[in-house]
C-alpha cells in the first residue's frame, strides 16, 4: 500500500491507515518542506534554511542527508525520495497529500459557488474542511522559510470557510448560517468577508438590530487589532441594511450546469458573484485606504489619468456629459473614480451606484439599475415595486435642478446604465467598466492601464510600509502581480501583518503559479474572483462569438498558451479565421486578452508573422484560464 501524508494539522504519514514513525521535529520539518514542494526539486540550502532558519550548524549537510535516509527507510520511499542536483526531490503521486486534496477541492467549490451551484460548492468543502486536524504542521518549529507556506494553507481554510457561508446563503439557510459564522468571526476577527455574510445573514433571518450591531463589532476589532476602518465594501452593506435595502433580499439562485469539458456549445443562465452583497446609497468619500494609495493615502501613478478626468467633469456647456473609464480587472478604475469624485466640485453631492452582481445572481438588470440610483438619490419610497416607467420618472424628478455627479460604478455594458443617464440628462456621470462602452453618445473615454514598474513598487512598499531598502525583491513581487492595484493592495496587506514575511520570501511564494491566486486573495479582495466576473459575462453570452470565444479561453488555458493571433485560434478551434478573430476580439472586449502593438510585437520577438490582431494574456489571467481548464 502507498503512504498518506497530512500537513493540516500534526505532521503525518500512515500506511495502510497505521501511522509510521516520523522521529524529531527537525526530521518532520525537513518532511515538511519536502511535501510542500512535492515532485519539485528542494535544494540543500532550502531544506537547511527549513530546518534551522538562518543558522544552520556546520554538520547540517551531512544532518540532512541522515534524516533523508531515515525518512527513506521509514516510509519505504527508496525510489521516490532521491538525490536530484541541487538537493532531494520527493515524489508524491495523486491522493497521498491531504493539501493537494484540499486545494483541489476549495478550487472547484469556490468555482461551483461562482457558477451558482451551492450544493455542489457544499459538497467540495465539507469533506475538505474535515480533513483539517489542527493548525497545519503544528508539531514542526515554524522557521522563516515554512511560516509563510504554511500560513498560505491557513489562508486557503479561511477561504474555504468564506465560501462554505457563501453557499449556505445562496441556499437561504440563513439561520444555519448565522450559527457558523459566529463561531467564524470569533475564530477570525480581522476577516471582513465573514462578518459581512454574517450581517446579511442576520439580516435575512429579520435580526436588524443584530446585523449593526455586528457590523460594530467588526469595526472595532479591526480599528483594534489592525488600525484600520471596515473596508468599502463592509461599509456599502452596513449603509445598504441601514437603508433596508430591497437588494439585500433572498433571491434562490438558478441552478447552472457546468460547462461541457470540449466543444464549442452556447452557456447560458445565472451564475454567482465575486463578492457580498452590493447596496446604494449617498457616499461621503473619504482619504480611505483604496486600491492605488500608499498607506499615507496619496494616489499613485495616477496622475496624468485623474487630471484628464477632472478636466472632462469639469468642462462647461458642449463638453461631453459622460466620463467613462475602461481597464482589466484590478487595474484601480473604482478607486480613480472614487479619488475624482472627492476633488470635483459638484455641491450637491456623489450618487455612487455600485453595480456590481450579488451573491449568486447575474449583473443588476437597467432596471435593477435605476432602482438603485433612485435610491441613493431620492426619498424612501412606499416599498411598492413602481415599474421601470415609474422609476425612470421618479429618478428624474429626484435629480432635476441638482448639481449632482452620479458615479455608475462597475458596469457591465451600455444597456446596462443607459436609463440611468436618460434619467439623469441634467447631470454629470461618471462611469466605470470593464469594456469600452463605445455605444454610448457624449462620452469621453479614460484608459486606465497598469501601473509602471516604479509606481506599481512604490504602492507595494507604501501599503506594507517597508521602506525602499529591498526595492529588488519588490519588483520580483510587483512583477508576479501584473503590475496590477488589486493584486498589489492584497500583497501589501498580507505583507503588513504579516511582518516576519519578508519581500524575498513571499515572492518565493507567488513564483509558484499553483498557489499564486490563493496568495493574492485577502479578505473580500480576490484576483481570481475579479477576473472570474469577466469570465462570467463571457459565459453567459448567446452568440456564436461568445462561445468560440469561451472555448478558447479554455483552451489557451489547457495549453498554457499567452500570446494568440487570428491563425492560432482558429488551428485551436478548428474553424475558419473570421470565426476566429471574432473570439480574440470578444476576449479583448472583455478585457481577457490585450491587444499587442507591431512595435511590442517586435520587443517581444515572437516567432512568425506580425499583425495587429495578435493579443496576449497576462499572467495572472492564463493561471485563471488553467484552473477552468482543469475544470
Amino acid at each position: 500500500m502507498r503512504p498518506r501524508f497530512a500537513l493540516l494539522g500534526p505532521v503525518e504519514a500512515r500506511r495502510d491507515g497505521r501511522p509510521i514513525p516520523l522521529g524529531s521535529a527537525k526530521q518532520r520539518a525537513l518532511l515538511t518542506a519536502l511535501l510542500l514542494d512535492g515532485n519539485r526539486v528542494v535544494s540543500l540550502d532550502r531544506l537547511m534554511t527549513a530546518v534551522w532558519d538562518e543558522d544552520p550548524p556546520r554538520s547540517a549537510v551531512a544532518n540532512v542527508r541522515t534524516y533523508v535516509n531515515r525518512l527513506r527507510d521509514a516510509l519505504g520511499l527508496s525510489g521516490r525520495l532521491t538525490a536530484r542536483p541541487p538537493g532531494y526531490l520527493l515524489t508524491v503521486d495523486q491522493g497521498e497529500l491531504d493539501v493537494v486534496e484540499f486545494a483541489e477541492a476549495l478550487r472547484r467549490g469556490r468555482e461551483a459557488v461562482a457558477d451558482g451551484r451551492p450544493e455542489e460548492a457544499l459538497g467540495h468543502l465539507s469533506p475538505a474542511l474535515a480533513l483539517w486536524r489542527g493548525a497545519p504542521a503544528e508539531d514542526v518549529p515554524r522557521t522563516r522559510a515554512l511560516t509563510p507556506r504554511l500560513d498560505a494553507l491557513s489562508e486557503q481554510r479561511c477561504l474555504a470557510l468564506e465560501t462554505v457561508a457563501e453557499a449556505r446563503l445562496m441556499l437561504g439557510e440563513h439561520e444555519e448560517a448565522v450559527a457558523e459564522l459566529r463561531d467564524m468571526t470569533a475564530a477570525h476577527p480581522t476577516r471582513e468577508r465573514l462578518w459581512g455574510r454574517l450581517m446579511l445573514a442576520l439580516y435575512r433571518t429579520g435580526d436588524v438590530a443584530a446585523a449593526l450591531t455586528a457590523y460594530g463589532r467588526a469595526r472595532e476589532l479591526l480599528a483594534d487589532e489592525l488600525g484600520v476602518e471596515p473596508g468599502p465594501e463592509l461599509a456599502t452593506l452596513h449603509l445598504a441594511i441601514l437603508n433596508r435595502d430591497p437588494a439585500l433580499g433572498f433571491t434562490r439562485a438558478a441552478r447552472r450546469p457546468p460547462p461541457p469539458p470540449a466543444g464549442v456549445t452556447r452557456v447560458a443562465g445565472g451564475t454567482g458573484g465575486s463578492g457580498g452583497a452590493n447596496g446604494t446609497g449617498r457616499v461621503t468619500l473619504t482619504a480611505a485606504l483604496t486600491a492605488t494609495r500608499t498607506g499615507a493615502g496619496r494616489l499613485v501613478g495616477r496622475d496624468r489619468e485623474l487630471q484628464k478626468i477632472l478636466s472632462a467633469l469639469g468642462e462647461v456647456a458642449g463638453g461631453p456629459r459622460v466620463v467613462a473609464l475602461d481597464g482589466p480587472a484590478g487595474v484601480g478604475k473604482s478607486a480613480l473614480a472614487r479619488e475624482a469624485a472627492r476633488i470635483a466640485d459638484f455641491p450637491d453631492g456623489v450618487i455612487h451606484v455600485d453595480l456590481r452582481e450579488p451573491p449568486g445572481l447575474g449583473p443588476p438588470d437597467p432596471y435593477d439599475a435605476v432602482r438603485r440610483a433612485l435610491a441613493a438619490a431620492g426619498p424612501p419610497g412606499d416599498g411598492a415595486d413602481p415599474g421601470m416607467e415609474r422609476a425612470t420618472g421618479r429618478l428624474r424628478a429626484a435629480l432635476a435642478g441638482r448639481r449632482v455627479l452620479v458615479l455608475l460604478d462597475n458596469a457591465v455594458d451600455e444597456r446596462q446604465v443607459r436609463p440611468v443617464l436618460e434619467a439623469s440628462a441634467g447631470c454629470r456621470v461618471l462611469i466605470t467598466s470593464r469594456v469600452v462602452p463605445a455605444a454610448l453618445d457624449d462620452v469621453a473615454h479614460v484608459a486606465v492601464a497598469p501601473l509602471g514598474d516604479e509606481d506599481a513598487a512604490e504602492l507595494l512598499l507604501g501599503l506594507c510600509d517597508r521602506g525602499r531598502g529591498d526595492i529588488r525583491q519588490a519588483k520580483r513581487v510587483v512583477r508576479f502581480c501584473d503590475n496590477l492595484p488589486l493584486a498589489l493592495m492584497i500583497a501589501g496587506k498580507r505583507l503588513a501583518v504579516r511582518r516576519e514575511w519578508t519581500l524575498g520570501a513571499f515572492a518565493d511564494m507567488l513564483a509558484d503559479e499553483d498557489q499564486r491566486l490563493d496568495l493574492l486573495t485577502c479578505g473580500d479582495l480576490s484576483v481570481r474572483a475579479a477576473i472570474g466576473a469577466d469570465y462570467r459575462v463571457l459565459s453567459r453570452g448567446e452568440s456564436a462569438a461568445d462561445a468560440h470565444a469561451l472555448e478558447l479561453f479554455r483552451l489557451m488555458g489547457a495549453r498554457g498558451t499567452a500570446d494568440c493571433g487570428p491563425g492560432t485560434a482558429a488551428r485551436l478551434l478548428g474553424c475558419d479565421p473570421r470565426s476566429a478573430s471574432a473570439a480574440l476580439g470578444r476576449l479583448a472586449d472583455l478585457r481577457l486578452l490585450e491587444p499587442l502593438t507591431l512595435s511590442r510585437l517586435a520587443t517581444l520577438c515572437l516567432v512568425g508573422p506580425l499583425t495587429v490582431d495578435h493579443y496576449r494574456m497576462s499572467g495572472l489571467t492564463r493561471l485563471y484560464a488553467r484552473e477552468i481548464a482543469r475544470g
